[in-house]
């Protein structure tokens, strides 16, 4: 199985509900959509870590808003759904290298505003409000000087897209956040990652594989003026806090 947490998360949520997605939602929502949004809310609202020792504390409270016939379906055939869901939450934190200082609780929300090819998953950390669990303490300074500034990548074909998201899709399909039309790239060819508002990248098991500064890789932290060759395209990272590599945070990809 890839090595990539969307599709692991994807693997996991069709065999969660038995393929419950693709086949209540053929044409609409999928178990990917999900994952992404998923990993998206943990990262987003977990706690910064106290150190670097430390692991980040993970939201404990998530809330799935779906278009009501969706959630109809899906609750018909799976009643204990939130609680399957939670089950899945415990594993891909400690999966994902986050402390959940409580079990999660998952709740389905009806949006008729949502169409049915969308979703919105929210989340937070209700124990640290109660006060259950113990304040964090204030955050590395190592981990606050790290952050990138108006990160962006710059394509050759002459766009430079800022990048906003949390979790930033690239490939040749129209689903993807930044769309290639490159014939030598995958439908879902890479993904980028912030967290602590550092980017990494990760090949998604793409067909043609992945090269940043000439360097096939699996995994990679950007610095600013990073080169990403994928296909016959070239991207360039660049942010204005200009860091320099040298942390180990690359992953090469081995051949065999």
């Amino acid at each position: 199985m890839s090595a990539n947490p969307i599709d692991k998360l994807e693997f996991q949520l069709e065999s969660l509900i038995e393929g419950a997605f693709a086949r209540l939602f053929r044409g609409s929502i999928d178990a990917r959509d999900i994952a992404v949004l998923l990993l998206r809310a943990l990262e987003d609202n977990s706690s910064a870590p106290a150190s670097l020792r430390d692991r980040p504390a993970a939201p404990d409270h998530f809330q799935i808003q779906m278009n009501p016939a969706n959630i109809r379906c899906l609750l018909a055939e799976f009643p204990d759904l939130p609680q399957r869901l939670a089950r899945l939450i415990v594993d891909l934190s400690a999966e994902s290298g986050f402390l959940l200082t409580a079990n999660p609780t998952v709740r389905l929300l009806p949006n008729a505003d949502l169409t049915s090819h969308e979703a919105i998953i929210t989340a937070e950390r209700l124990q640290s409000k109660s006060g259950e669990t113990a304040t964090m303490q204030p955050v590395n300074a190592n981990l606050r000087q790290s952050g990138a500034q108006n990160p962006a990548l710059h394509i050759s074909d002459a766009r430079v897209i800022p990048l906003v998201k949390s979790v930033v899709n690239v490939g040749r399909e129209q689903y993807n956040d930044i769309v290639i039309a490159d014939g030598y790239i995958s439908r879902h060819h890479l993904q980028l990652r912030r967290r602590y508002g550092v980017y990494t990248l990760f090949d998604v098991k793409s067909r043609g594989g992945t090269r940043v500064n000439d360097m096939h890789v699996a995994e990679h932290q950007l610095q600013n003026g990073d080169v990403i060759s994928i296909g016959h395209t070239t991207l360039v990272y660049t942010d204005d806090n200009g860091q320099i590599a040298g942390d180990g945070t690359t992953r090469i990809l081995l051949s065999g």
